[in-house]
């Protein structure tokens, strides 16, 4: 993934990737490339003596996952009060966009008590690369409880049968199993939404049981007691063909997937 090197009014550098909008305070410098040869440009044009991790801007803002196709963009908590007072900004919307599902999720992401907003497992747009348009979303209910996270997405209707739906989830799902303790992301869906389910199956996740007009999935890695190992996911997003339909509960208890 191709980055840029940006500098903020006090002259400290980071990097930022290419595919998303430089954020408020910082502008490019012009240089960009790969991960390390903006950090290797760094260390030539900037002093500073702080852990590697501490210079890259992406540590400490809203986390972001860039593909070719479509970039999740993690939302801070002003940007979800905003989706719920309906005064954000609208232009860069597909239609539909926010669903019944997004309320909902942003409803629920603003009873986290402080402990639980942890950076990556919150709530993520989907940005379609194509035209800069948000397409839907996907997150996390909370952040991991004894190992597990349970994620939901939803996507509007132009946004449906081309991939983003399992591409997401693969992004995400491979993110969440990368961070420290996490061991397991699961998923629920209603029986009849076939099209959730079907995304679901393509990125790895297998059925672990039922309830009421519930099927739970779950994806895990290696090892992990109930579940299949990551090396499921590899090379899911390239499925993703069939239309992504939308029910009234969404997996991980969404509105539509």
């Amino acid at each position: 993934m191709s980055h840029l090197v940006v500098v903020n009014g006090e002259g400290q550098h980071s990097l930022w990737p290419q595919a998303v909008g430089v954020p408020s305070g910082w502008q490019a410098t012009g240089f960009s490339g790969t991960e390390e040869d903006c950090l290797g440009h760094i260390a030539e044009v900037w002093t500073d003596m702080r852990p590697r991790s501490l210079r890259d801007l992406s540590a400490t803002e809203p986390n972001v996952l860039a593909t070719e196709r479509f970039v999740l963009r993690e939302l801070t908590a002003d940007q979800v009060a905003a989706l719920l007072r309906d005064d954000a900004p609208d232009d860069d919307r597909a239609p539909g966009y926010p669903l019944a599902g997004t309320l909902a999720a942003a409803g629920g992401f603003g009873k986290r008590t402080a402990d639980q907003h942890v950076r990556g497992f919150g709530m993520y747009q989907v940005v379609r690369c194509a035209d800069g348009r948000v397409i839907g979303d996907i997150g996390f209910h909370t952040p991991p409880q004894e190992g597990t996270v349970e994620v939901g997405f939803g996507l509007v209707e132009s946004g449906r049968g081309a991939g983003y739906a399992s591409g997401a989830l693969h992004e995400l799902t491979r993110w969440a199993l990368a961070q420290p303790g996490v061991t397991t992301v699961v998923a629920r869906t209603l029986k009849d939404n076939t099209a959730s389910q079907a995304v679901l199956e393509r990125v790895g996740f297998h059925r672990t049981g039922e309830e009421a007009e519930l099927l739970h999935y779950a994806l895990g890695t290696e090892g992990s007691e109930g579940t299949e190992g990551t090396d499921a996911i590899e090379g899911s997003e390239q499925a993703g063909s069939r239309p992504v339909g939308r029910g009234p509960v969404a997996d991980g208890g969404r509105s539509g997937a």
